[in-house]
């Protein structure tokens, strides 16, 4: 297993990784996660947890500060606990949820295994149309996108809807973090939930926030570990992933905001220059995007293939074509490492081989 661990980490830290969903994170986080507290529980039920229970409540001090809110919930695995965790709390089996779309770049969550509807938004493109949304009797509305180019019009639909709405941060959380997305509480949501580990560079995992005390009573008893109540979604929330998750939310105080800033810059660079020279990116008209992401203009096959011949050539993208810069950025790369990548990019659409030349630039920043 070591030998095809270290043959993994030689492979993918000589290739450019332009995967929405995944980062890269700091060293001092890693070694959290490999330290002895991977093996512990960490709570008042077990001896030895003096300063495993410290690092939690320091976590959910951090995580406060830093998303300047009233509740925090560190816990969840993964952002799908989360979606999971609001659906059981603010729906019943039958009820209509109102979402995006899973063929319009919605998260596509199986709301019919749970017994629950999905009421489709109306979606221009991979926006919301709020103009063509009507009022329905839904239980709640979940925000929750896999392609999130540009922020969501929370305030409107929350004027269009009398029902809580549930922000699905999970690309953006880095970026909401560090104040340049949209913030989703002043316009309307009441609670934002996501993943620890796209744009925020963190371990994997999901947050819950909230500023409302009865939403977060109501998410505490499917998140916390309650032996009276009985256990919900969570009896073990690794605490090696939680202190990592602390010394990730440390970094993102301190540097976020200059994270979030370039990590924008160097999505419209990328798709500026990409379009510009060949390679056709969508909303040019919008300016391709205000998040992380861009999205590459092309039909399913055509990006099936050239995410392939990409991969050839140590690029790394994902199958439809979505490309996202927030690893690229948080390891240390501007503007003239997202031209020399559109450079290369453009050059494997063309046929030529660039797997040196990109294994030159990743080893650059990653060694």
């Amino acid at each position: 297993m070591m030998d095809l661990i270290k043959k993994h980490e030689e492979y993918r830290l000589s290739g450019i990784n332009l995967i929405s969903s995944e980062n890269r994170m700091n060293e001092r986080a890693l070694v959290a996660l490999s330290s002895d507290l991977a093996g512990r529980y960490g709570d008042k039920w077990y001896g030895g947890s003096e300063y495993s229970i410290k690092i939690y409540e320091n976590v959910i001090k951090l995580t406060k500060k830093l998303f300047k809110v009233r509740h925090a919930i560190v816990t969840p695995l993964s952002g799908n606990l989360c979606n999971l965790a609001v659906i059981f709390s603010f729906s019943k089996p039958g009820d209509k949820i109102a979402g995006i779309p899973k063929e319009k770049g919605g998260y596509p969550f199986g709301y019919e295994k749970f017994n629950r509807k999905l009421y489709k938004i109306s979606m221009r493109g991979y926006e919301i149309d709020v103009e063509k949304i009507r009022r329905q009797d839904v239980s709640f509305v979940l925000l929750a996108s896999s392609i999130f180019l540009f922020p969501h019009p929370v305030k409107k639909i929350s004027e269009i809807f009398d029902s809580i709405i549930v922000y699905d941060a999970s690309h953006v959380l880095g970026l909401i973090a560090g104040g340049e997305f949209q913030q989703p509480f002043k316009e309307g949501a009441s609670v934002v939930i996501g993943s620890t580990h796209k744009t925020f560079p963190g371990p994997q995992g999901g947050i819950v926030l909230t500023n409302d005390d009865a939403i977060n009573e109501k998410l505490e008893e499917y998140l916390l570990f309650n032996f009276d109540a009985g256990i919900g979604l969570i009896d073990n929330m690794h605490i090696n992933r939680i202190a990592s998750l602390g010394i990730v939310m440390e970094e993102m105080i301190e540097k976020g905001k200059n994270y979030a800033k370039q990590t924008i810059k160097n999505a419209k660079r990328l798709a500026s220059f990409l379009h510009e020279n060949g390679l056709r990116v969508k909303y040019p008209e919008k300016g391709y995007t205000e998040s992380h992401q861009i999205l590459l203009d092309m039909n399913k096959k055509q990006a099936y293939k050239f995410f392939k011949e990409l991969e050839k050539n140590k690029i790394f993208i994902d199958c439809i074509g979505r490309i996202g810069v927030a690893e690229a950025t948080h390891i240390g790369m501007k503007e003239k490492e997202m031209d020399e990548i559109a450079e290369m990019m453009i050059d494997v659409h063309e046929g030529k081989n660039v797997r040196k030349r990109a294994m030159e630039l990743a080893m650059r920043f990653y060694y």
